[in-house]
Protein backbone atom coordinates (compact mmCIF):
# COMPACT_ATOMS: atom_id res chain seq x y z
CA UNK A 1 0.00 0.00 0.00
CA UNK A 2 2.85 1.96 0.49
CA UNK A 3 3.55 5.18 -2.08
CA UNK A 4 6.53 4.12 -4.55
CA UNK A 5 7.04 0.36 -3.08
CA UNK A 6 3.66 -0.70 -3.97
CA UNK A 7 3.41 -4.32 -5.32
CA UNK A 8 6.68 -3.35 -7.62
CA UNK A 9 8.24 -3.81 -4.01
CA UNK A 10 5.85 -6.20 -2.15
CA UNK A 11 5.75 -8.96 -4.62
CA UNK A 12 10.12 -9.77 -4.56
CA UNK A 13 9.55 -8.99 -1.22
CA UNK A 14 6.90 -11.46 0.13
CA UNK A 15 8.66 -14.42 -2.07
CA UNK A 16 12.31 -13.62 -0.74
CA UNK A 17 13.58 -16.79 0.98
CA UNK A 18 16.78 -15.23 2.29
CA UNK A 19 14.48 -12.73 4.09
CA UNK A 20 11.61 -14.96 5.39
CA UNK A 21 12.77 -18.47 5.16
CA UNK A 22 10.56 -21.06 5.10
CA UNK A 23 7.38 -18.41 5.36
CA UNK A 24 8.13 -16.41 2.07
CA UNK A 25 4.42 -16.38 -0.08
CA UNK A 26 4.62 -18.51 -3.30
CA UNK A 27 4.44 -16.03 -6.60
CA UNK A 28 1.18 -16.15 -6.42
CA UNK A 29 -0.06 -15.45 -2.96
CA UNK A 30 2.58 -12.57 -2.98
CA UNK A 31 1.12 -11.65 -6.12
CA UNK A 32 -2.73 -11.52 -4.91
CA UNK A 33 -1.97 -9.90 -1.39
CA UNK A 34 0.25 -6.93 -3.12
CA UNK A 35 -2.53 -6.57 -5.88
CA UNK A 36 -5.17 -6.19 -2.85
CA UNK A 37 -3.13 -3.70 -0.97
CA UNK A 38 -2.23 -1.66 -3.56
CA UNK A 39 -5.75 -1.57 -5.19
CA UNK A 40 -7.04 -0.84 -2.15
CA UNK A 41 -5.58 2.91 -2.22
CA UNK A 42 -7.14 3.55 -5.42
CA UNK A 43 -10.64 4.64 -4.61
CA UNK A 44 -9.35 6.78 -1.74
CA UNK A 45 -7.02 8.46 -3.19
CA UNK A 46 -9.37 8.91 -6.66
CA UNK A 47 -11.99 10.58 -4.07
CA UNK A 48 -9.74 12.50 -2.12
CA UNK A 49 -6.69 13.50 -4.50
CA UNK A 50 -9.04 16.17 -5.86
CA UNK A 51 -10.15 18.56 -3.04
CA UNK A 52 -6.84 18.09 -1.10
CA UNK A 53 -4.78 19.43 -4.25
CA UNK A 54 -7.11 22.34 -5.02
CA UNK A 55 -6.91 22.99 -1.34
CA UNK A 56 -3.38 22.53 -0.73
CA UNK A 57 -2.45 24.37 -4.18
CA UNK A 58 -3.62 27.76 -2.95
CA UNK A 59 -1.80 27.60 0.28
CA UNK A 60 1.60 29.08 0.03
CA UNK A 61 3.22 26.65 2.84
CA UNK A 62 2.20 23.88 0.77
CA UNK A 63 2.09 25.35 -2.61
CA UNK A 64 5.79 24.34 -2.90
CA UNK A 65 4.70 20.87 -1.67
CA UNK A 66 2.00 20.64 -4.26
CA UNK A 67 4.84 21.60 -7.17
CA UNK A 68 6.76 19.30 -6.21
CA UNK A 69 5.05 15.87 -5.75
CA UNK A 70 2.58 16.45 -8.43
CA UNK A 71 3.75 19.26 -10.71
CA UNK A 72 5.05 17.48 -13.20
CA UNK A 73 2.00 15.07 -13.41
CA UNK A 74 -0.13 18.60 -13.60
CA UNK A 75 1.65 19.71 -16.34
CA UNK A 76 1.56 16.69 -18.40
CA UNK A 77 -1.67 16.07 -17.89
CA UNK A 78 -2.36 19.74 -19.27
CA UNK A 79 -0.19 18.93 -22.07
CA UNK A 80 -2.12 15.88 -22.69
CA UNK A 81 -5.39 17.90 -22.58
CA UNK A 82 -4.79 20.23 -25.16
CA UNK A 83 -3.20 18.23 -27.66
CA UNK A 84 -6.55 16.33 -27.83
CA UNK A 85 -8.88 19.34 -27.78
CA UNK A 86 -9.21 19.11 -31.71
CA UNK A 87 -10.00 15.37 -31.50
CA UNK A 88 -13.23 13.86 -31.18
CA UNK A 89 -14.28 13.84 -27.43
CA UNK A 90 -14.79 9.44 -27.37
CA UNK A 91 -11.22 9.72 -28.82
CA UNK A 92 -9.79 11.34 -26.46
CA UNK A 93 -11.21 9.53 -23.71
CA UNK A 94 -9.94 6.09 -24.62
CA UNK A 95 -6.17 8.05 -25.73
CA UNK A 96 -6.57 9.12 -22.01
CA UNK A 97 -7.46 5.70 -20.13
CA UNK A 98 -4.90 4.61 -22.41
CA UNK A 99 -1.74 6.77 -21.17
CA UNK A 100 -2.89 6.00 -16.95
CA UNK A 101 -3.06 1.74 -18.35
CA UNK A 102 -0.18 2.18 -19.71
CA UNK A 103 1.76 4.53 -16.91
CA UNK A 104 0.39 2.10 -14.33
CA UNK A 105 1.63 -0.89 -16.01
CA UNK A 106 4.97 -0.57 -16.65
CA UNK A 107 6.85 -2.14 -13.81
CA UNK A 108 9.22 0.97 -12.65
CA UNK A 109 9.30 3.06 -9.68
CA UNK A 110 6.97 6.11 -9.74
CA UNK A 111 4.95 4.63 -11.64
CA UNK A 112 2.28 2.60 -9.17
CA UNK A 113 -1.31 3.40 -8.46
CA UNK A 114 -0.77 6.87 -6.49
CA UNK A 115 0.88 8.30 -9.17
CA UNK A 116 -1.32 6.61 -12.16
CA UNK A 117 -4.68 7.62 -9.88
CA UNK A 118 -3.45 11.01 -9.78
CA UNK A 119 -2.65 11.50 -13.12
CA UNK A 120 -6.04 9.78 -13.90
CA UNK A 121 -7.89 12.85 -11.86
CA UNK A 122 -5.60 15.44 -13.21
CA UNK A 123 -6.65 14.45 -17.17
CA UNK A 124 -10.39 14.79 -15.72
CA UNK A 125 -11.74 11.06 -15.50
CA UNK A 126 -14.58 9.87 -13.60
CA UNK A 127 -14.21 8.21 -10.12
CA UNK A 128 -15.17 4.55 -12.01
CA UNK A 129 -13.18 4.50 -15.29
CA UNK A 130 -9.97 5.52 -12.99
CA UNK A 131 -10.42 2.60 -10.38
CA UNK A 132 -10.78 0.53 -13.73
CA UNK A 133 -8.54 1.53 -15.56
CA UNK A 134 -5.68 2.01 -12.66
CA UNK A 135 -6.50 -1.65 -11.00
CA UNK A 136 -5.88 -3.01 -14.68
CA UNK A 137 -2.59 -1.64 -14.92
CA UNK A 138 -1.62 -2.35 -11.90
CA UNK A 139 -3.09 -5.89 -12.32
CA UNK A 140 -0.88 -6.46 -15.79
CA UNK A 141 2.25 -5.38 -13.82
CA UNK A 142 1.81 -7.62 -11.18
CA UNK A 143 1.70 -10.17 -13.63
CA UNK A 144 4.90 -9.09 -14.93
CA UNK A 145 7.10 -9.13 -11.67
CA UNK A 146 5.56 -12.37 -10.83
CA UNK A 147 6.03 -14.27 -13.82
CA UNK A 148 10.11 -12.81 -13.69
CA UNK A 149 9.92 -13.97 -9.78
CA UNK A 150 8.02 -17.01 -10.38
CA UNK A 151 10.03 -18.23 -13.63
CA UNK A 152 14.29 -16.69 -11.90
CA UNK A 153 13.21 -17.07 -8.23
CA UNK A 154 17.31 -17.14 -7.17
CA UNK A 155 17.26 -13.41 -8.52
CA UNK A 156 14.36 -12.13 -6.38
CA UNK A 157 16.97 -10.38 -3.93
CA UNK A 158 18.77 -9.11 -6.70
CA UNK A 159 15.06 -7.36 -8.26
CA UNK A 160 14.37 -5.82 -4.99
CA UNK A 161 17.36 -4.48 -4.54
CA UNK A 162 17.63 -3.42 -7.75
CA UNK A 163 14.05 -1.94 -7.79
CA UNK A 164 14.77 -0.14 -4.04
CA UNK A 165 18.14 1.63 -5.36
CA UNK A 166 16.04 2.73 -8.42
CA UNK A 167 13.46 4.01 -6.16
CA UNK A 168 16.13 5.92 -4.09
CA UNK A 169 18.06 7.28 -8.20
CA UNK A 170 14.24 8.39 -8.89
CA UNK A 171 13.59 10.32 -4.98
CA UNK A 172 16.65 11.94 -5.64
CA UNK A 173 16.77 12.93 -9.18
CA UNK A 174 13.58 14.70 -8.94
CA UNK A 175 14.87 16.30 -5.60
CA UNK A 176 17.56 17.38 -7.83
CA UNK A 177 15.60 18.27 -10.91
CA UNK A 178 13.45 20.41 -8.53
CA UNK A 179 16.32 22.30 -6.62
CA UNK A 180 17.72 23.11 -10.61
CA UNK A 181 14.29 24.60 -11.71
CA UNK A 182 13.62 26.44 -8.65
CA UNK A 183 17.35 28.36 -8.99
CA UNK A 184 16.89 28.57 -12.92
CA UNK A 185 13.15 30.39 -11.99
CA UNK A 186 15.14 33.05 -9.51
CA UNK A 187 17.98 33.45 -11.40
CA UNK A 188 15.44 34.13 -14.31
CA UNK A 189 13.25 36.70 -12.67
CA UNK A 190 16.59 38.07 -11.06
CA UNK A 191 17.46 38.96 -14.85
CA UNK A 192 14.38 39.95 -15.92
CA UNK A 193 13.78 42.77 -13.04
CA UNK A 194 17.71 43.31 -13.91
CA UNK A 195 16.48 44.56 -17.24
Amino acid sequence: MLPLVELKGAIPLGVSTSIWGAAALSSWQAFLWALLGSSLVVPIVALLFRPIYNWMKDKKFFKVIVDFVVGDVAKRSDQLKTENQTQSTRRVLWLKILAVFLFVAFPVPMTGVWTGTCFAVLLGLNFWVICGTVILGNILCGVIITFVCHVFPQITDILLIIFLLLILVAVTTKVVLHIIKKRRAKKDTTTTEEN
